[in-house]
């Protein structure tokens, strides 16, 4: 019975080490616009070749709130072919929506050297606006 739990433990202790050691993880610098907000992102890539993006962001104030006030958080990432958008970031919604809670995932093609999020009034734009929220310094995924 003993040796079935140490088993067991070696076991999810090597899973978990796995998830870990197969992402990168993302720093970013204090953002002069929300200095409050607290990015924690992690890159990695999949059994099909594509990378995935989590990001999620405590401490967000929420896009009207700024100034000027926006609509949308956009998530962007630099690549060696370009800036390329990957999505809206949401709050997360229910109970706790308006306590600067905010999450994305995306699974891109495109190798990401840096990760940014900008504050627009249009999701349908191809290119970042001039309000950029937060800017990952520049990484290399594993």
């Amino acid at each position: 019975m003993a040796h079935f739990k140490k088993t067991n433990l070696f076991l999810i202790l090597l899973i978990l080490w796995g998830f870990t050691s197969c992402s990168t993880k993302i720093t970013f610098p204090v953002s002069a616009v929300v200095p409050a907000a607290e990015p924690a992102a992690k890159i990695g890539k999949n059994k099909e070749g594509a990378y995935e993006v989590e990001l999620n962001v405590n401490n967000l104030a929420l896009p009207e709130r700024l100034s000027p006030p926006k609509k949308h958080y956009l998530v962007w990432i630099d690549t060696d072919q370009g800036i390329k958008k990957l999505g809206e970031m949401s709050n997360n919604s229910g109970m706790f929506r308006n306590r600067g809670k905010a999450a994305f995932e995306a699974s891109t093609p495109y190798r990401p050297t840096i990760i940014l999020v900008t504050a627009e009034n249009d999701l349908e734009i191809n290119f970042p606006g001039s309000h950029v929220v937060l800017k990952s310094r520049p990484f290399e995924v594993k």
